[in-house]
């Protein structure tokens, strides 16, 4: 069958679009959440052609295709709507078992990563445009200047419309609404007011200030995310020969004075409030401070209350001639660049878009612009967002520690590094590495999860695949019902830490070679075997819980390690009545304990009984 019949026959048995909440993939296999799994005719959807096979997993139903996934789920995208990245506001099994935490993070993360192009662009540019200036190429307000910081500018300076547009689509609401409030917010009216000191205006006696929202991410979002409500509320309620007038006025009438007054300048002062505790903990006690400040900066560039952290900088420059909190930030701009090129390092082989923005982002974060790297890197991944923090925090706090400093307003960036040349410098020289070093450390201990986030992610986020794709066959090492491996009492193979795998509950005590190869590992007791295939597959059969108690006692070895063996020949045997009679389990567990080395790996869904000749694990190459 093509990829459009496939995807035409998943859809119809799945429950057609109406039973969909929303559809992501990874590498190997579509994601649904379904509204009723039971719905989906699950063994129908197994023997489609194309179908390697059906899980149940975490919420989601997957059906597992191979690395034909993008094909049949650009098919499955244009037949249906699928939600994906759009299925915020969706209820059902799907969305139900994400902690509050990982909603928000995935909504804003939805919601930043449309906007990345520009961000990214723009960033590249003022990354060079100082690079130019510290190094004397080009000259300071200069015409070449001027033009590639309009260049640099626009995008950050009237973010809010960007993310106006991708804050419409994630909350389902009209864009064009979206973009009208951004409007207010970025009103020539606003920026005249700020420009000619006037702090306020009142309606009502509500004060509603003139601030500063270029930039600004929080305000928008909010904003939006509340509009919906209310353009929503008011669609279904005005009676639709009016409703084109009527329900975009009212909800301006409603939204304008909110948004001015309450919503947007939640983030500024918010920051206010920031820096005079930034100041307080500095008197305090400096070392404090660095990894408060250096902790905190990732957050604060997103909410854009770091714009008021600004004028501690300023008034220390004037005060002293120096500033300890731009050195501070300097330490977080490092890591949250080093977040972005641990990313790259760790997905370059299994995504593509993501591989690329990664890098782009590293490279301009190390020029002093983090945007790219927080908006489209750090907010997606949490270990990218704790790891900058923690390695932000501690390379400011050693920098802190021995007086580091920048005695010029800069952009933190390596080619500014002249900027931090005075008393104190060692602070920087051990600092920054540190905040590099600490960051990728993070990153990489835990790769595991990284890489789980990144599958699961789905959407747009495509991976790249090899242009062939094969299949390997793992036999079952005895004769048995099969058992999903997360329901044996032993939480190490439950959990998969060793790797994927599948548990049987035999009815023989007959142990036999699950693949063609070599026995690599004897366990001295008899109760574990390892074995590594002709093609590469690690395998462990492991017989019983905790049977290594018995040091041997009712297993029976026919093989040595390093001897070579064809599947299904007999290399082990145990008395299971005798085993059962001591109050020991029997569960035989097979695992593929080089699981990350596969694109996927999954038992054979279609099994439900095994014996020696059945294929009961798959790994896709």
């Amino acid at each position: 069958m093509t990829s459009k019949e496939i995807a035409a026959q998943i859809l119809e048995l799945v429950g057609k679009e109406s039973n969909i909440i929303s559809c992501t993939h990874c590498v190997t296999r579509l994601r649904f959440s379904l509204k009723d799994d039971g719905k989906a005719d699950r063994k129908k959807i197994e023997s489609l052609e194309g179908v390697l096979g059906v899980q149940i997993q975490g919420g989601q139903f997957q059906v597992i295709v191979g690395n034909k996934v993008n094909k049949i789920y650009a098919e499955l995208a244009g037949m249906a709507n699928l939600g994906g990245e759009d299925a915020g506001a969706a209820e059902g099994s799907g969305t139900g078992k994400k902690s509050v935490v990982s909603r928000i993070l995935e909504t804003l993360s939805s919601i930043l990563i449309p906007s990345l192009p520009p961000v990214i662009g723009g960033g590249m540019i003022k990354g060079f445009l100082f690079m130019f200036w510290e190094f004397g190429w080009i000259e300071w307000g200069s015409d070449v200047f001027n033009l590639l910081n309009i260049m640099s500018d626009g995008m950050f300076y009237f973010y809010p419309f960007l993310l106006a547009v991708s804050a419409a689509k994630r909350f389902k609401t009209n864009p064009y609404m979206a973009l009208s409030l951004a409007g207010v917010l970025m009103h020539p009216t606003i920026y005249e007011g700020i420009n000619g000191g006037v702090e306020s205006f009142k309606i009502l006696g509500i004060s509603i200030p003139y601030l500063d929202y270029n930039a600004s991410v929080l305000p928008i979002i909010l904003a939006v995310w509340i509009m919906s409500y209310v353009y929503r509320f008011l669609e279904k309620r005005i009676p639709d020969i009016v409703s084109i007038i009527f329900t975009p006025m009212l909800t301006l009438v409603a939204m304008v004075p909110v948004t001015l007054a309450f919503i947007a300048p939640l983030g500024f002062y918010a920051g206010e409030y920031i820096a005079l505790g930034m100041q307080a903990i500095i008197d305090f006690s400096p070392i404090l401070a660095g990894f408060v400040i250096g902790a905190l900066r990732p957050v604060t560039v997103f909410t854009g209350t770091h714009h008021a952290v600004r004028a501690i900088v300023s008034q220390q420059l004037a005060t002293y001639g120096y500033t300890t909190i731009g050195a501070m930030n300097y330490m977080s701009t490092m890591a949250q660049a080093a977040a972005p090129l641990a990313i790259y390092i760790i997905i370059r082989k299994k995504n593509k878009e993501m591989r690329d923005i990664s890098l782009s982002a590293a490279i301009s974060g190390f020029l002093g612009v983090t945007e790219p790297g927080l908006y489209g890197v750090v907010m997606k991944y949490k270990v990218a967002f704790i790891a900058a923090s923690i390695g932000g925090g501690i390379g400011a706090a050693i920098s802190s520690y021995f007086g580091g400093a920048e005695y010029a307003m800069v952009m933190s960036s390596l080619v500014t590094i002249p900027a931090t040349f005075g008393d104190g410098f060692v602070g920087i020289a051990i600092g920054l590495p540190a905040a590099i070093v600490s960051t990728m450390a993070i990153c990489f201990i835990f790769k595991g999860k990284i890489l789980e986030e990144d599958a699961m992610s789905g959407g747009k986020h495509i991976e790249e695949k090899p242009e062939n794709e094969r299949i390997l066959s793992i036999a079952s090492p005895v004769k048995g019902m099969v058992k999903p491996i997360d329901q044996v009492s032993d939480a190490t193979f439950a959990e998969e830490v060793l790797g994927k795998g599948i548990a049987v509950v035999p009815k023989s005590g007959i142990v036999t070679s699950p693949v063609d190869g070599v026995v690599t590992t004897l366990i001295s007791s008899k109760h574990a075997i390892g074995f590594k295939s002709n093609d590469g597959l690690e395998v462990l059969v492991h017989l019983g819980i905790d049977t290594v108690k018995l040091n041997g006692k009712y297993f029976t070895s026919y093989v040595q390690e390093g001897e070579r063996v064809s599947k299904g020949q007999k290399v082990l045997s145990f008395e299971m009545d005798k085993l059962k009679a001591e109050g020991y389990e029997t569960d035989v567990m097979v695992v593929i304990t080089n699981t990350d080395q596969y694109l996927d790996v999954f038992p054979n869904t279609k099994l439900t009984e095994a014996t020696p000749e059945d294929e009961l694990l798959r790994a896709i190459v």
